[in-house]
Protein backbone atom coordinates (compact mmCIF):
# COMPACT_ATOMS: atom_id res chain seq x y z
CA UNK A 1 0.00 0.00 0.00
CA UNK A 2 2.96 2.32 0.81
CA UNK A 3 4.14 1.75 -2.76
CA UNK A 4 0.90 2.48 -4.15
CA UNK A 5 0.34 5.64 -2.02
CA UNK A 6 3.31 7.35 -3.65
CA UNK A 7 2.53 6.09 -7.18
CA UNK A 8 -0.83 7.99 -6.91
CA UNK A 9 -0.21 10.52 -3.68
CA UNK A 10 -3.50 12.40 -4.38
CA UNK A 11 -5.53 9.06 -4.55
CA UNK A 12 -7.86 7.27 -1.61
CA UNK A 13 -9.26 4.28 -0.96
CA UNK A 14 -12.42 2.95 -0.06
CA UNK A 15 -13.73 -0.43 -0.29
CA UNK A 16 -17.54 -1.39 -0.75
CA UNK A 17 -18.20 -5.16 -0.62
CA UNK A 18 -15.21 -6.98 -2.13
CA UNK A 19 -14.45 -4.01 -4.96
CA UNK A 20 -11.84 -1.66 -4.22
CA UNK A 21 -12.30 2.22 -5.75
CA UNK A 22 -9.01 4.44 -5.95
CA UNK A 23 -10.41 8.08 -6.18
CA UNK A 24 -7.67 10.70 -7.05
CA UNK A 25 -9.49 13.94 -4.98
CA UNK A 26 -7.29 16.50 -7.80
CA UNK A 27 -7.98 15.08 -11.31
CA UNK A 28 -10.77 13.36 -10.30
CA UNK A 29 -9.54 10.02 -11.82
CA UNK A 30 -10.53 6.63 -10.64
CA UNK A 31 -9.77 3.45 -10.68
CA UNK A 32 -12.22 0.38 -9.67
CA UNK A 33 -10.69 -3.13 -8.83
CA UNK A 34 -13.03 -5.80 -8.77
CA UNK A 35 -11.88 -9.66 -7.55
CA UNK A 36 -12.84 -11.83 -10.79
CA UNK A 37 -11.71 -15.83 -10.76
CA UNK A 38 -8.60 -15.52 -8.73
CA UNK A 39 -7.24 -12.40 -10.47
CA UNK A 40 -7.81 -8.60 -10.26
CA UNK A 41 -10.47 -6.58 -13.14
CA UNK A 42 -9.93 -3.00 -13.23
CA UNK A 43 -11.61 -0.56 -14.26
CA UNK A 44 -10.29 3.21 -15.19
CA UNK A 45 -11.97 6.70 -16.16
CA UNK A 46 -10.82 10.36 -15.66
CA UNK A 47 -7.99 12.53 -17.49
CA UNK A 48 -5.62 10.54 -15.09
CA UNK A 49 -4.04 6.64 -15.69
CA UNK A 50 -3.66 5.95 -11.56
CA UNK A 51 -4.01 2.69 -11.81
CA UNK A 52 -1.06 1.77 -14.84
CA UNK A 53 1.30 4.40 -13.07
CA UNK A 54 0.64 1.89 -10.02
CA UNK A 55 1.54 -0.68 -11.78
CA UNK A 56 4.72 0.49 -13.27
CA UNK A 57 6.25 1.33 -9.75
CA UNK A 58 5.00 -2.39 -8.30
CA UNK A 59 6.79 -3.92 -11.47
CA UNK A 60 9.76 -2.01 -10.82
CA UNK A 61 9.33 -2.86 -7.02
CA UNK A 62 9.42 -6.57 -8.06
CA UNK A 63 12.37 -6.55 -10.84
CA UNK A 64 14.07 -4.58 -8.12
CA UNK A 65 14.34 -7.51 -6.11
CA UNK A 66 11.69 -5.89 -3.54
CA UNK A 67 14.28 -3.61 -2.21
CA UNK A 68 13.97 -3.45 2.53
CA UNK A 69 12.21 -0.15 3.28
CA UNK A 70 15.39 0.93 4.82
CA UNK A 71 17.33 0.99 1.17
CA UNK A 72 14.69 3.89 0.34
CA UNK A 73 16.04 7.54 1.34
CA UNK A 74 14.02 10.59 1.75
CA UNK A 75 14.91 13.79 0.12
CA UNK A 76 12.92 16.90 0.19
CA UNK A 77 13.29 19.87 -1.93
CA UNK A 78 10.71 22.70 -3.78
CA UNK A 79 8.56 22.00 -1.04
CA UNK A 80 8.02 18.20 -2.40
CA UNK A 81 8.71 14.71 -0.59
CA UNK A 82 10.00 12.73 -2.86
CA UNK A 83 11.10 8.47 -1.97
CA UNK A 84 14.17 7.25 -3.72
CA UNK A 85 15.81 4.13 -4.51
CA UNK A 86 18.72 3.62 -7.23
CA UNK A 87 16.15 1.02 -8.60
CA UNK A 88 13.02 2.35 -8.37
CA UNK A 89 11.64 5.34 -10.78
CA UNK A 90 11.27 8.37 -8.15
CA UNK A 91 8.24 8.41 -6.16
CA UNK A 92 6.25 11.80 -4.60
CA UNK A 93 5.05 11.06 -1.53
CA UNK A 94 1.84 12.74 -0.45
CA UNK A 95 2.80 16.33 1.11
CA UNK A 96 1.79 15.96 5.61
Amino acid sequence: MFLAQCAAPDAQMTTVGEVVHLIDVVSGSVATLTPSGGRWEVREGGPVRRWDRIETVLSAYEEADRPRPETFTLHVYDDQQHQRHPHLPGLRLPRP
